[in-house]
């Protein structure tokens, strides 16, 4: 559920940054442009803990901190879709005709742009499942043991590896097993979606 959230939030709020970005252009494309390469120049898995650290230790504090690390990913997906987008023939045919800009970039240029950021979406949920693990691991997931995490099993199970190693190796085993279908799904929908693939 941590992963599911984090990454809606990521797409929702990336996807918002990149319309404007890519809609709009000149000083707004630069504006946020420049506060997207300043999120994209601290490291995901510090920027996670830092955030984390300042919302507090529960469920919500570590969906938002890993939303955070997701956001400049999909808003610079989807603003460079929509500039290439925004140039071809249909779009200019529009502009021509007198339709409103409105119109041409929710109608026409971001469905248009959408396929990148799907398939970027499932790839960034399998991330996203790990990041969660690695924070829990850390101590900084939901103090609340009625609802378990795979990371916060791993670090429990450190005290029994000497007598009970299973009790790492199945969290272990399913954080692996979900990113990894996850992994294997954005490369599937990649392939489905891209005309260069397509036979």
């Amino acid at each position: 559920m941590i992963g599911v959230v984090s990454t809606v939030l990521g797409v929702a709020v990336g996807m918002a940054l990149g319309v404007l970005a890519g809609a709009f252009g000149g000083w707004v494309d630069t504006l946020v442009m420049r506060f997207v390469d300043i999120v994209l120049s601290i490291p995901g898995l510090l920027m996670a803990i830092s955030v984390s650290v300042l919302l507090g230790q529960n469920q919500y504090a570590l969906m938002i901190a890993i939303a955070v690390v997701q956001v400049p990913i999909f808003a610079r997906l989807l603003r460079g879709s929509m500039l290439v987008q925004r140039g071809s023939d249909y779009a200019l045919a529009a502009r021509a005709l007198g339709i409103r800009r409105s119109r041409i970039v929710f109608g026409h240029v971001l469905p248009n742009s959408l396929s990148p950021v799907i398939v970027q979406a499932t790839l960034s949920l399998a991330t996203a499942i790990i990041e969660a693990a690695a924070l829990s691991f850390l101590g900084l997931g939901d103090p609340d043991l009625a609802r378990p995490e795979w990371g916060a099993m791993l670090a429990n199970a450190q005290r029994f590896l000497s007598i009970q190693p299973e009790l790492a190796f199945y969290p272990a085993a399913c954080i692996i097993v979900v990113a990894l279908g996850f992994t294997l799904l954005g490369e599937s929908l990649r392939e489905a979606l891209d005309p260069k693939f397509r036979r």
